[in-house]
Protein backbone atom coordinates (compact mmCIF):
# COMPACT_ATOMS: atom_id res chain seq x y z
CA UNK A 1 0.00 0.00 0.00
CA UNK A 2 1.15 3.75 -0.74
CA UNK A 3 -0.30 7.19 -0.80
CA UNK A 4 -1.00 8.43 -4.16
CA UNK A 5 0.47 12.41 -2.91
CA UNK A 6 -1.08 15.51 -2.90
CA UNK A 7 0.93 17.52 -6.14
CA UNK A 8 -1.56 19.92 -7.43
CA UNK A 9 -3.21 18.95 -10.55
CA UNK A 10 -2.88 21.47 -13.27
CA UNK A 11 -5.22 22.93 -16.21
CA UNK A 12 -5.84 21.06 -19.59
CA UNK A 13 -6.45 17.45 -18.64
CA UNK A 14 -5.67 14.90 -20.92
CA UNK A 15 -9.26 13.49 -22.60
CA UNK A 16 -11.47 14.75 -24.87
CA UNK A 17 -11.40 14.71 -28.62
CA UNK A 18 -9.66 17.72 -29.88
CA UNK A 19 -6.65 16.27 -32.18
CA UNK A 20 -3.10 16.98 -30.79
CA UNK A 21 0.39 16.29 -31.77
CA UNK A 22 2.46 14.35 -30.20
CA UNK A 23 4.42 16.58 -28.31
CA UNK A 24 1.29 17.83 -26.94
CA UNK A 25 0.14 14.39 -26.09
CA UNK A 26 3.34 14.07 -24.32
CA UNK A 27 3.21 17.67 -22.34
CA UNK A 28 -0.55 17.01 -21.34
CA UNK A 29 0.26 13.33 -19.98
CA UNK A 30 3.37 14.83 -17.88
CA UNK A 31 0.85 17.74 -16.32
CA UNK A 32 -0.90 14.66 -14.61
CA UNK A 33 1.44 14.75 -12.50
CA UNK A 34 0.42 11.00 -11.15
CA UNK A 35 2.76 9.11 -8.87
CA UNK A 36 1.78 5.50 -11.10
CA UNK A 37 2.67 7.69 -14.26
CA UNK A 38 6.23 7.65 -14.52
CA UNK A 39 8.27 9.23 -17.26
CA UNK A 40 9.39 5.90 -18.73
CA UNK A 41 5.68 4.97 -18.78
CA UNK A 42 4.80 8.21 -20.83
CA UNK A 43 7.54 7.59 -23.51
CA UNK A 44 6.26 4.33 -24.01
CA UNK A 45 3.36 4.56 -24.66
CA UNK A 46 2.28 8.57 -25.77
CA UNK A 47 2.52 7.34 -29.64
CA UNK A 48 -0.15 4.78 -28.69
CA UNK A 49 -2.39 7.33 -26.89
CA UNK A 50 -1.56 9.87 -29.70
CA UNK A 51 -2.70 7.17 -32.46
CA UNK A 52 -5.73 6.37 -30.47
CA UNK A 53 -6.79 9.97 -30.01
CA UNK A 54 -6.66 10.87 -33.84
CA UNK A 55 -8.50 7.83 -34.92
CA UNK A 56 -11.11 8.43 -32.35
CA UNK A 57 -11.95 11.63 -33.29
CA UNK A 58 -11.50 10.34 -37.26
CA UNK A 59 -14.23 8.49 -37.11
CA UNK A 60 -15.94 9.82 -34.49
CA UNK A 61 -15.98 7.23 -31.56
CA UNK A 62 -17.85 7.31 -28.49
CA UNK A 63 -15.05 6.13 -26.30
CA UNK A 64 -16.83 5.02 -22.51
CA UNK A 65 -14.15 4.20 -19.59
CA UNK A 66 -15.56 3.04 -16.68
CA UNK A 67 -13.98 4.59 -13.44
CA UNK A 68 -11.74 0.92 -12.55
CA UNK A 69 -9.78 1.33 -16.06
CA UNK A 70 -6.10 1.77 -15.27
CA UNK A 71 -5.23 6.42 -15.59
CA UNK A 72 -4.06 6.21 -19.30
CA UNK A 73 -6.68 4.20 -20.29
CA UNK A 74 -9.35 6.22 -18.38
CA UNK A 75 -8.08 9.36 -19.77
CA UNK A 76 -9.04 8.25 -23.53
CA UNK A 77 -12.53 8.89 -22.46
CA UNK A 78 -13.91 12.25 -22.24
CA UNK A 79 -15.62 13.78 -18.71
CA UNK A 80 -19.10 12.73 -20.14
CA UNK A 81 -17.34 9.61 -21.33
CA UNK A 82 -16.83 8.50 -17.76
CA UNK A 83 -18.20 6.84 -15.05
CA UNK A 84 -19.89 3.74 -13.94
CA UNK A 85 -21.70 1.32 -16.40
CA UNK A 86 -25.14 2.13 -16.49
CA UNK A 87 -24.25 5.36 -16.55
CA UNK A 88 -22.06 4.97 -19.58
CA UNK A 89 -24.61 2.82 -21.03
CA UNK A 90 -27.47 5.37 -20.68
CA UNK A 91 -24.84 8.23 -21.94
CA UNK A 92 -24.25 6.06 -24.94
CA UNK A 93 -27.67 5.21 -26.00
CA UNK A 94 -27.84 9.32 -26.50
CA UNK A 95 -25.01 9.97 -29.07
CA UNK A 96 -25.53 9.65 -32.34
CA UNK A 97 -22.12 7.71 -32.69
CA UNK A 98 -22.02 4.54 -34.75
CA UNK A 99 -19.31 3.29 -32.80
CA UNK A 100 -19.25 2.33 -29.38
CA UNK A 101 -15.74 1.31 -27.79
CA UNK A 102 -16.44 0.83 -24.37
CA UNK A 103 -13.59 0.48 -22.11
CA UNK A 104 -14.77 -1.93 -19.55
CA UNK A 105 -15.69 -5.63 -19.26
CA UNK A 106 -18.20 -7.50 -21.35
CA UNK A 107 -21.42 -7.56 -19.71
CA UNK A 108 -20.96 -3.63 -19.53
CA UNK A 109 -21.40 -3.50 -22.84
CA UNK A 110 -24.05 -5.90 -23.51
CA UNK A 111 -26.34 -3.33 -21.44
CA UNK A 112 -24.70 -0.65 -23.78
CA UNK A 113 -25.67 -3.01 -26.53
CA UNK A 114 -29.25 -3.76 -25.04
CA UNK A 115 -30.12 0.16 -25.03
CA UNK A 116 -28.62 0.70 -28.34
CA UNK A 117 -28.86 -2.14 -30.51
CA UNK A 118 -28.79 -0.30 -34.00
CA UNK A 119 -25.07 0.58 -32.55
CA UNK A 120 -21.60 -1.62 -33.20
CA UNK A 121 -20.42 -2.27 -29.51
CA UNK A 122 -16.90 -3.00 -29.26
CA UNK A 123 -14.51 -4.20 -26.59
CA UNK A 124 -10.56 -4.80 -26.32
CA UNK A 125 -10.99 -8.05 -25.24
CA UNK A 126 -14.13 -10.22 -24.82
CA UNK A 127 -12.24 -12.80 -22.38
CA UNK A 128 -12.29 -10.18 -20.10
CA UNK A 129 -15.15 -11.83 -17.29
CA UNK A 130 -16.25 -11.13 -14.05
CA UNK A 131 -16.44 -12.67 -10.99
CA UNK A 132 -20.42 -12.36 -10.18
CA UNK A 133 -21.68 -12.01 -14.11
CA UNK A 134 -19.50 -15.43 -14.66
CA UNK A 135 -20.88 -17.47 -12.03
CA UNK A 136 -24.56 -16.42 -12.75
CA UNK A 137 -26.77 -17.18 -15.14
CA UNK A 138 -30.26 -17.77 -16.41
CA UNK A 139 -30.60 -21.06 -14.98
CA UNK A 140 -29.70 -19.97 -11.53
CA UNK A 141 -32.31 -17.58 -11.90
CA UNK A 142 -35.03 -20.00 -12.40
CA UNK A 143 -33.52 -21.79 -9.77
CA UNK A 144 -34.31 -19.44 -7.29
CA UNK A 145 -37.88 -18.34 -8.89
CA UNK A 146 -39.10 -22.22 -8.35
CA UNK A 147 -38.05 -22.35 -5.09
CA UNK A 148 -39.68 -19.26 -4.54
CA UNK A 149 -43.01 -18.69 -6.97
CA UNK A 150 -44.70 -15.36 -7.03
CA UNK A 151 -41.33 -13.33 -5.50
CA UNK A 152 -40.09 -10.47 -7.48
CA UNK A 153 -36.53 -10.81 -8.98
CA UNK A 154 -34.19 -7.87 -8.98
CA UNK A 155 -31.36 -8.78 -10.33
CA UNK A 156 -27.73 -6.66 -9.82
CA UNK A 157 -26.73 -4.69 -13.25
CA UNK A 158 -23.21 -6.31 -13.09
CA UNK A 159 -24.77 -9.45 -14.61
CA UNK A 160 -25.12 -10.74 -18.20
CA UNK A 161 -28.13 -10.17 -20.39
CA UNK A 162 -29.53 -13.69 -20.52
CA UNK A 163 -29.77 -13.75 -16.29
CA UNK A 164 -31.35 -9.98 -16.87
CA UNK A 165 -33.71 -11.28 -19.11
CA UNK A 166 -35.48 -14.19 -16.53
CA UNK A 167 -35.67 -11.37 -13.81
CA UNK A 168 -38.59 -8.37 -13.23
CA UNK A 169 -36.02 -5.32 -12.92
CA UNK A 170 -32.36 -4.73 -12.40
CA UNK A 171 -30.46 -2.28 -9.98
CA UNK A 172 -26.89 -0.61 -9.44
CA UNK A 173 -25.23 -0.15 -5.64
CA UNK A 174 -27.01 3.24 -6.06
CA UNK A 175 -30.65 2.43 -5.91
CA UNK A 176 -30.95 -1.04 -4.89
CA UNK A 177 -32.27 -0.16 -1.66
CA UNK A 178 -34.60 2.00 -3.45
CA UNK A 179 -35.84 0.08 -5.92
CA UNK A 180 -36.22 -2.99 -3.21
CA UNK A 181 -38.94 -0.60 -1.75
CA UNK A 182 -40.94 -0.18 -4.76
CA UNK A 183 -41.00 -3.83 -5.07
CA UNK A 184 -44.79 -5.59 -4.33
CA UNK A 185 -45.18 -8.07 -1.74
CA UNK A 186 -43.12 -8.05 1.29
CA UNK A 187 -40.49 -10.85 -0.30
CA UNK A 188 -37.94 -10.01 -3.26
CA UNK A 189 -35.32 -12.37 -4.47
CA UNK A 190 -31.99 -10.58 -4.76
CA UNK A 191 -29.11 -11.75 -6.87
CA UNK A 192 -26.32 -12.67 -7.53
CA UNK A 193 -24.30 -10.65 -5.47
CA UNK A 194 -24.54 -12.62 -2.24
CA UNK A 195 -22.56 -9.92 0.01
CA UNK A 196 -24.49 -7.69 -1.50
CA UNK A 197 -27.48 -9.15 -0.46
CA UNK A 198 -26.54 -9.54 2.82
CA UNK A 199 -25.84 -5.69 3.27
CA UNK A 200 -29.27 -5.00 1.36
CA UNK A 201 -31.30 -7.21 3.56
CA UNK A 202 -29.85 -5.46 6.84
CA UNK A 203 -30.72 -2.17 4.96
CA UNK A 204 -34.05 -3.14 4.62
CA UNK A 205 -34.56 -4.98 8.05
CA UNK A 206 -38.84 -4.44 9.05
CA UNK A 207 -39.59 -3.69 5.15
CA UNK A 208 -38.35 -6.33 3.17
CA UNK A 209 -37.45 -10.30 3.43
CA UNK A 210 -34.50 -10.32 1.11
CA UNK A 211 -34.33 -13.90 -0.26
CA UNK A 212 -30.99 -14.28 -2.12
CA UNK A 213 -28.74 -17.52 -2.95
CA UNK A 214 -27.16 -19.67 -0.23
CA UNK A 215 -29.52 -18.24 2.28
CA UNK A 216 -31.73 -21.06 3.22
CA UNK A 217 -31.22 -22.51 -0.47
CA UNK A 218 -28.84 -24.21 -2.23
CA UNK A 219 -28.93 -22.31 -5.37
CA UNK A 220 -25.71 -20.44 -6.69
CA UNK A 221 -24.54 -16.99 -6.29
CA UNK A 222 -21.14 -14.92 -6.49
CA UNK A 223 -19.46 -12.08 -4.95
CA UNK A 224 -16.83 -9.69 -6.35
CA UNK A 225 -13.15 -11.23 -6.48
CA UNK A 226 -11.83 -7.07 -5.39
CA UNK A 227 -14.50 -6.05 -3.07
CA UNK A 228 -14.06 -9.91 -0.91
CA UNK A 229 -10.37 -9.45 -0.31
CA UNK A 230 -11.21 -6.20 2.22
CA UNK A 231 -11.66 -7.63 5.50
CA UNK A 232 -12.72 -6.31 9.10
CA UNK A 233 -8.94 -6.76 10.35
CA UNK A 234 -7.82 -5.04 6.97
CA UNK A 235 -9.70 -1.75 7.81
CA UNK A 236 -8.87 -1.88 11.57
CA UNK A 237 -5.11 -1.91 10.44
CA UNK A 238 -5.60 0.71 7.55
CA UNK A 239 -6.83 2.77 10.33
CA UNK A 240 -4.30 2.14 12.62
CA UNK A 241 -1.52 2.30 9.77
CA UNK A 242 -3.13 5.49 7.97
CA UNK A 243 -3.93 7.42 10.77
CA UNK A 244 -8.07 7.65 9.86
CA UNK A 245 -9.70 6.99 13.74
CA UNK A 246 -13.08 6.31 12.97
CA UNK A 247 -15.14 9.63 13.22
CA UNK A 248 -12.67 12.04 12.25
CA UNK A 249 -13.90 14.98 10.57
CA UNK A 250 -11.24 15.35 7.87
CA UNK A 251 -9.94 11.80 7.22
CA UNK A 252 -12.41 9.28 5.73
CA UNK A 253 -12.99 5.57 4.86
CA UNK A 254 -14.78 4.43 2.44
CA UNK A 255 -16.28 1.43 1.60
CA UNK A 256 -18.45 -0.17 -1.52
CA UNK A 257 -21.68 -2.12 -1.24
CA UNK A 258 -19.88 -5.17 -2.34
CA UNK A 259 -17.63 -5.56 0.75
CA UNK A 260 -18.61 -7.71 3.58
CA UNK A 261 -21.12 -6.63 5.82
CA UNK A 262 -18.65 -6.05 8.77
CA UNK A 263 -16.35 -3.83 6.23
CA UNK A 264 -19.40 -1.78 5.80
CA UNK A 265 -19.93 -1.27 9.17
CA UNK A 266 -16.25 -0.29 9.86
CA UNK A 267 -15.93 2.06 7.37
CA UNK A 268 -16.90 6.05 7.72
CA UNK A 269 -19.20 6.07 4.34
CA UNK A 270 -20.26 3.14 2.27
CA UNK A 271 -22.47 2.74 -1.36
CA UNK A 272 -21.78 2.85 -4.69
CA UNK A 273 -18.85 3.77 -7.03
CA UNK A 274 -20.88 6.87 -7.97
CA UNK A 275 -21.57 8.17 -4.18
CA UNK A 276 -18.48 7.23 -2.86
CA UNK A 277 -17.45 9.68 -5.25
CA UNK A 278 -19.75 12.32 -5.17
CA UNK A 279 -19.58 12.26 -1.37
CA UNK A 280 -15.83 12.85 -1.59
CA UNK A 281 -15.83 15.80 -4.27
CA UNK A 282 -18.48 17.29 -2.06
CA UNK A 283 -16.14 17.21 1.19
CA UNK A 284 -13.51 18.49 -1.02
CA UNK A 285 -15.98 21.69 -2.01
CA UNK A 286 -16.57 22.39 1.63
CA UNK A 287 -12.64 21.88 2.85
CA UNK A 288 -13.58 18.42 4.65
CA UNK A 289 -11.26 15.89 3.39
CA UNK A 290 -7.75 16.06 3.38
CA UNK A 291 -6.80 12.10 3.56
CA UNK A 292 -8.95 9.01 2.50
CA UNK A 293 -9.10 5.22 2.05
CA UNK A 294 -11.43 3.27 -0.70
CA UNK A 295 -12.25 0.06 -0.07
CA UNK A 296 -12.49 -0.95 -3.90
CA UNK A 297 -10.36 -1.54 -6.97
CA UNK A 298 -7.57 0.33 -6.70
CA UNK A 299 -7.08 2.15 -10.50
CA UNK A 300 -10.94 4.01 -8.85
CA UNK A 301 -8.19 5.61 -5.89
CA UNK A 302 -5.69 6.47 -8.97
CA UNK A 303 -8.59 8.24 -11.07
CA UNK A 304 -10.09 10.09 -7.84
CA UNK A 305 -6.39 10.96 -7.11
CA UNK A 306 -5.95 12.75 -10.15
CA UNK A 307 -9.46 14.52 -9.81
CA UNK A 308 -9.22 15.56 -6.66
CA UNK A 309 -5.22 16.10 -6.12
CA UNK A 310 -6.01 18.16 -2.99
CA UNK A 311 -6.81 14.99 -0.86
CA UNK A 312 -4.28 12.33 0.00
CA UNK A 313 -5.35 9.06 -0.67
CA UNK A 314 -4.05 5.46 0.32
CA UNK A 315 -4.34 2.71 -1.98
CA UNK A 316 -3.87 -0.98 -1.71
CA UNK A 317 -1.94 -1.62 -4.94
CA UNK A 318 -2.87 -5.52 -5.05
CA UNK A 319 -6.32 -5.10 -5.16
CA UNK A 320 -6.84 -4.90 -8.81
CA UNK A 321 -9.75 -6.53 -10.82
CA UNK A 322 -7.64 -8.75 -12.88
CA UNK A 323 -10.65 -8.73 -15.95
CA UNK A 324 -10.13 -4.78 -15.81
CA UNK A 325 -6.87 -4.85 -16.31
CA UNK A 326 -7.31 -6.99 -19.53
CA UNK A 327 -8.41 -3.47 -21.41
CA UNK A 328 -5.12 -1.89 -22.32
CA UNK A 329 -3.93 0.69 -24.64
CA UNK A 330 -2.82 -1.39 -27.30
CA UNK A 331 -5.53 -3.50 -27.81
CA UNK A 332 -8.00 -0.49 -27.98
CA UNK A 333 -5.85 0.80 -30.43
CA UNK A 334 -6.04 -2.49 -32.55
CA UNK A 335 -9.99 -1.88 -32.52
CA UNK A 336 -9.43 1.65 -34.20
CA UNK A 337 -6.95 0.49 -36.84
CA UNK A 338 -9.69 -2.36 -37.43
CA UNK A 339 -11.81 0.38 -37.85
CA UNK A 340 -10.11 2.87 -39.69
CA UNK A 341 -8.50 0.05 -42.46
CA UNK A 342 -12.34 -1.26 -42.95
CA UNK A 343 -11.44 -4.78 -41.21
CA UNK A 344 -13.47 -7.59 -39.80
CA UNK A 345 -14.66 -6.21 -36.31
CA UNK A 346 -16.05 -9.77 -35.49
CA UNK A 347 -12.84 -10.37 -32.47
CA UNK A 348 -14.26 -6.92 -30.87
CA UNK A 349 -18.19 -7.09 -31.40
CA UNK A 350 -20.75 -7.42 -28.91
CA UNK A 351 -23.71 -9.35 -30.14
CA UNK A 352 -26.85 -10.44 -28.46
CA UNK A 353 -30.00 -12.01 -29.94
CA UNK A 354 -32.70 -10.05 -30.81
CA UNK A 355 -35.53 -11.76 -28.09
CA UNK A 356 -32.45 -11.53 -25.32
CA UNK A 357 -32.54 -7.66 -26.24
CA UNK A 358 -36.36 -7.32 -25.90
CA UNK A 359 -36.42 -9.36 -22.63
CA UNK A 360 -33.64 -7.69 -20.79
CA UNK A 361 -34.46 -4.16 -21.66
CA UNK A 362 -37.60 -4.30 -20.11
CA UNK A 363 -35.68 -5.14 -16.22
CA UNK A 364 -33.71 -2.31 -17.30
CA UNK A 365 -36.51 0.22 -17.78
CA UNK A 366 -38.45 -0.76 -15.47
CA UNK A 367 -35.54 0.45 -13.08
CA UNK A 368 -34.97 3.41 -15.04
CA UNK A 369 -39.16 4.28 -14.17
CA UNK A 370 -39.13 3.63 -10.62
CA UNK A 371 -35.68 5.84 -9.96
CA UNK A 372 -37.35 8.83 -11.73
Amino acid sequence: MHPTGKTPNEESPLNGNKALSLDEVKTELHKRHHPSLTSLDIEAHAKTVHRIRTLKEKHDVVMLGHNYMEPLVFGLSTKEEQGDSLGLSMYAANTEASYLIFNGVPFMAETAKILSPDKTVLVADKTAGCSLADNFGAEDVKKLKDLYPGAPVMIYVNSYADAKAESDICCTSANAAHIAKTMPGDTIIFVPDIFFAQNLEEELKGEKNVVYPGKDNTARGAVCEVHERFTLSDLVAIRESFEIPKGHERRKLYAHWECRPDVLKESDFYGSTSQIMKDIAARVENDQLERAFVASECELTSNLSQEFPQVQFWTACSVRCSHMAKVRLDKIANILEAIDSGDDLTEYEVTLDADVIDKARLPIERMLEASV
